[in-house]
């Protein structure tokens, strides 16, 4: 029995090379999918279902409403705690503005702002440490209890983004690099 082996002219081979080109992404894509998933990595914040920011609760420290954009052009790192600022308030404020200065020129898109659970002041020398630091009051406590840091309840970071919605919480003592990486990575967007 003689066998023949047919060959591909120009045509086929061409047609053929064009329909691997345009198959093989999805094929890769299918497999990176269903066979191979890379590792993820575990984000160091907390995702929260967005919810408006509570600007018309706050007052700054002469009692001036304060302003709230309706869309900005950064986000804001806000951290909830008292006046009387214990080491933990200072260490996480310390960090708040080292991570903000971490960025580079993206530190502009990046604000922070402190809003006092009491009715303490903070001492002078802790405000002269943060002078690109916002710091307010609420009118009424019970509008931030959701930001932590009121009767002793936990404290946050939380990052707002562009929209004026809450998207993030951290803990008020991340690991710092892996913090400064992770609000470096969000505020792109």
């Amino acid at each position: 029995m003689d066998t023949k082996v047919k060959k591909l002219n120009k045509g086929q081979r061409t047609i053929l090379i064009i329909a691997a080109v345009c198959l093989l992404p999805l094929a890769a894509a299918l497999m990176f999918r269903f066979v191979w998933t890379p590792p993820t990595v575990p984000s160091l914040g907390e995702a929260i279902t967005p919810k408006s920011f509570p600007y018309e609760h706050l007052v700054d420290l002469s009692g001036k409403p304060l302003p709230h954009p309706e869309v900005a052009d950064g986000w804001l790192m806000v951290f909830a705690a008292p006046g009387e600022c214990d080491a933990q308030c200072q260490q996480t404020l310390y960090l708040t503005r080292q991570s903000r200065t971490a960025q580079g020129k993206g530190s502009m898109r990046l604000d922070r702002l402190w809003i006092i659970t009491d009715s303490a002041v903070p001492p002078a020398d802790l405000r002269a440490a943060h002078p690109d630091l916002t710091i307010a009051r609420p009118i009424a406590v019970e509008k931030i209890t959701a930001l932590g840091g009121v009767n002793g309840s936990p404290r946050y970071i939380h990052l707002v983004d562009r929209r004026g919605q809450v998207v993030m919480r951290y803990s008020d003592n991340p690991e710092p690099m892996k913090f400064i990486k992770e609000v470096g990575k969000l505020i792109k967007f």
